[in-house]
């Protein structure tokens, strides 16, 4: 005879490391100026501050000219290699934290349109 097993009994695995989204108030009060300034300079709306900071926050906790090990990604918006001839002065804007928003800002409103659709891609996929 058979014999069934009830596998209620089995705890719900979860994932390991949960996603949790960082406080854009882990940004360095200089890098949030530099990112105002950088916003000044490009004319995007100062509403759109908070999204920006949040993304920022996201990518890179507002280090500036950070390298993730395991991609070309740079900067406070990790920018790939393919898109660092979006910051003012190309790859050697790393290190200058308002032209590496100059860089993210360039990114997010030519693939994205607004700071807000960028954000919203960025929370479903953890990317953008």
């Amino acid at each position: 005879m058979a014999t069934k097993h009830n596998r209620a009994h089995r705890p719900v695995k979860r994932a390991k490391h949960e996603w949790q989204a960082k406080s854009p108030d882990i940004v360095p009060a200089n890098v949030q100026f530099a990112l105002r300034e950088a916003m000044r300079q490009e004319k995007v709306p100062a509403t759109d501050f908070n999204d920006l900071l949040w993304i920022m926050a996201q990518e890179s906790s507002g280090v500036v000219g950070v390298r993730n090990a395991s991609s070309t990604a740079r900067g406070l918006f990790q920018l790939l290699q393919a898109q660092y001839a979006l910051n003012p002065n190309g790859e050697k804007s790393f290190g200058n934290a308002v032209e590496e928003c100059q860089g993210g800002i360039h990114y997010i409103y030519g693939r994205y349109h607004t700071a807000g659709s960028a954000k919203t891609f960025w929370k479903t996929h953890h990317w953008y």
